[in-house]
């Protein structure tokens, strides 16, 4: 079975409150799932562990693009192409 990660972009205003969202939203409260785009990286491509979802439905994306620049979300959306995370926005 595929798994579906679900992450709220109307409460993430900033980074790091990106990584705190997207760490509880694949590991649950308090998880981790990195802290930067290299760390992040690292918990996508790592084996240990579930490994990466396969997918992450990002709801409210515009919400955050209002709250974080542009050449984050690139970089963010970027790794998802590169590691093969389907990555939906809406």
């Amino acid at each position: 079975m595929e798994e579906v990660v679900h992450l709220d972009g109307g409460q993430i205003s900033t980074k790091s409150g990106f990584y705190c969202a997207l760490g509880e939203a694949v590991n649950g409260p308090g998880g981790y799932f990195g802290s930067n785009l290299d760390a992040l990286a690292d918990c996508i491509s790592s084996g240990f562990g579930e490994g990466p979802p396969a997918r992450i439905i990002w709801r409210n994306f515009q919400a955050s693009q209002e709250s974080l620049d542009r050449a984050f979300l690139d970089s963010i959306v970027g790794l998802m192409r590169e590691f093969r995370v389907d990555l939906a926005t809406c």
